[in-house]
């Protein structure tokens, strides 16, 4: 039987097609149910074509974490905003920051901090990386209204994270007061983003 070569396009739609699966799947299940088979079920393809793309899941997981923060941006942040027809007022970017931990569109709200240690571990693409970090700042102070001159970008990267982790410790924390406690991160962050 002949082997089926596909082209590049043809390549990257079977790529999207199982990154577009392992989100639902993800919320159902969680990073440690969430098995190589479930995602190749769910985008209708055998399990030795996930292997052409990703050696393990947890590369597969790392990328689709960086799949799912570039599907969320636009979802955040309007065209007139992306195309500098306006800023984004501080009322609108505390909306943007409470979405990266949304159940219903954030990847961050359906993993563990164990999830997040095996990634880390797997990859240094979550390693803390102020020079990365720094430019992804000061990309988001160009689209604020009134940003602050020179913010604290490590503190400002240090609580962003803090954000995604207390949202995979929600089980660990007090619902009661889980709302409450991304409002002062997120405030926090918004404090040093902009001008008083």
């Amino acid at each position: 039987m002949p082997v089926r070569v596909f082209s590049q396009q043809e390549k990257e739609e079977l790529r999207i097609k199982m990154l577009d699966a392992g989100f639902p799947l993800l919320k159902e299940y969680g990073m440690t149910h969430t098995s190589i088979s479930k995602i190749t079920k769910a985008a209708s393809i055998g399990v030795s074509t996930f292997y052409n793309f990703w050696k393990t899941k947890e590369e597969y997981m790392t990328e689709l974490i960086q799949y799912r923060r570039k599907k969320m941006l636009p979802l955040l942040i309007d065209k007139d905003i992306l195309i500098g027809k306006r800023k984004v007022r501080r009322d609108e970017a505390k909306k943007f920051f409470l979405k990266l931990v949304d159940e219903d569109v954030s990847i961050y709200a359906h993993m563990t901090l164990e999830d997040e240690y095996k990634l880390t571990k797997s990859s240094d693409t979550f390693a803390p990386d102020l020079t990365k970090e720094t430019a992804i700042i000061k990309e988001l102070t160009g689209y604020l209204e009134h940003p602050r001159k020179n913010p604290d970008i490590a503190l400002i990267a240090n609580l962003t994270k803090l954000l995604a982790i207390t949202a995979e410790s929600r089980n660990l924390l007090h619902e009661k007061g889980y709302d409450e406690t991304l409002d002062v991160i997120v405030e926090k962050i918004l404090d040093l983003l902009f001008e008083k």
